[in-house]
């Protein structure tokens, strides 16, 4: 063979084998491909069905409307009122008592609570002398009555907050005669009736006292005015609109003989202005709604639609909700932000990754039905599960755990700990999975 060809020939043999490599790593690597996609479409990411419980909320701005009738005193205005705010009072009570300057009412006041202290101390001695108490009954009365303080004061409630102290100073004291600290109290007794001999000038020092005439309805007293008492008409509450209600208004100026006033009515009412996709979740609303009014301690008061005032389903609205509870902080409510809890969903939360479309056997017919539901493991398998939506988000569904008889096609739902998988190609009943 010729020089040439001989060179030829092995040019062409080496063509070949780079030929026969590069065509064995083509079909190598697309084997690989192939298996790596057909193991991963087997692999799916799962999470464990847990029970949720969610609150559909509304935050607005609030006005709060009551029926409040002023109360104005033309004498001396060195007042002392013998009922708090809060207090429910009567036609013709006594609601003050007049001075005729600061120093007679500040002795009053001392007069009485050392009065006060001495009736608590007395109360001890006899109740120790006739009765045999366990010191862990009042360990745990004085807990109970530091837990009183704490709800009074959270509720703003002077007059609780001053009874749960006397409460607290009365078991403290039990304590101490029950534990041998003290033999009895006679001589603080005695120290505080000489202190009250000194005052004693104080409990006949008032020059009038503020009554309610009979003109005057009975209802929550409030010790002050905020100018806002007539701003809107307590009776006509119900037709408020858009362009009648103004949120802006000013407060009316309150007059120096205004020494405080009336709350009356069992109800009181709460005017929001909304927009129209919160008017659209009132209007669905399935629960009992609860007001928490942001920056106050009024907190979860039960609360009921009273009317949503709306011209189009696409414009703002008022809503006016109706509350009976009152307590101090509640009667000073007036411009407010509140949290309305339209509806609560308790069920299992799912991500809406999770949703498919499958069929399942209708439990009665027992054909096939395509529904909603999500996929679940049930050991290396797949099983799909139907669900009923209580409350759907962008991002995540509440679904029902225990729907009534009938609403599922199948009968069976989705369990508290079933495992859901929320990641995972090519999904579908029987499915061999492995988990991520």
């Amino acid at each position: 063979m010729k020089e040439p060809e001989k060179k030829q020939k092995n040019k062409n043999w080496k063509k070949y084998i780079i030929i026969i490599v590069c065509v064995l790593l083509v079909g190598y690597f697309l084997f690989a491909f192939i298996n790596s996609n057909i193991n991963n479409s087997n692999v799916v990411s799962t999470e464990i069905a847990q029970k949720y419980s969610y609150n559909e909320e509304i935050t607005a701005d609030a006005f709060i409307v009551r029926d409040e009738t002023l109360l104005n005193y033309n004498g001396s205005k060195v007042l002392y009122y013998t009922v708090n705010d809060g207090d429910i009072v009567a036609s013709g009570s006594d609601v003050a008592l007049v001075f005729s300057n600061e120093e007679d009412a500040l002795n009053f006041n001392k007069y009485n609570e050392i009065q006060n202290q001495i009736k608590v101390l007395e109360s001890i001695n006899t109740s120790h002398e006739s009765v045999t108490i366990d010191y862990t009954a009042v360990d745990k009365q004085i807990e109970l009555d530091l837990l009183n303080i704490i709800s009074s004061v959270n509720t703003n409630s002077h007059s609780k907050i001053s009874e749960s102290a006397d409460d607290l100073i009365y078991s403290i004291n039990q304590r101490h005669i029950i534990t041998g600290k003290v033999t009895n109290f006679d001589k603080r007794i005695a120290e505080l009736k000489a202190e009250a001999e000194e005052y004693m000038r104080a409990q006949y020092s008032y020059v009038d006292t503020v009554t309610l005439n009979s003109s005057t309805p009975g209802g929550y007293f409030v010790a002050s005015a905020d100018g806002y008492e007539k701003s809107f008409d307590y009776d006509n509450i119900n037709n408020l609109t858009i362009d009648s209600f103004d949120f802006d208004i000013k407060p009316d100026a309150v007059s120096d003989n205004t020494i405080g006033k009336i709350v009356s009515g069992l109800d009181w009412y709460i005017v929001c202005k909304i927009s129209a996709d919160d008017a659209l979740t009132l209007s669905h609303a399935t629960s009992s709604s609860t007001a928490t009014f942001l920056n106050t301690t009024c907190r979860n008061l039960p609360i009921s639609l009273v009317t949503l005032n709306q011209q189009t389903k696409q414009s703002d609205a008022i809503a006016v909700f109706k509350c009976n509870y009152m307590n101090a902080a509640i009667s000073h409510l007036r411009n407010e932000t509140v949290q309305i809890t339209v509806n609560n969903y308790d069920g299992i939360k799912i991500s809406k990754d999770a949703i498919h479309n499958d069929y399942v056997v209708n439990s009665k017919t027992e054909e096939k039905e395509k529904v909603l539901g999500v996929y679940v493991t049930y050991g290396s398998k797949l099983e799909f599960r139907e669900i009923s939506i209580l409350y759907s988000d962008d991002d995540f569904v509440i679904v029902d755990d225990n729907p009534a008889e009938g609403v599922l096609v199948s009968g069976e739902t989705i369990e508290f700990n079933d495992e859901i998988v929320v990641k995972g190609d090519n999904l579908y009943a029987g499915k061999n999975i492995k988990k991520r």
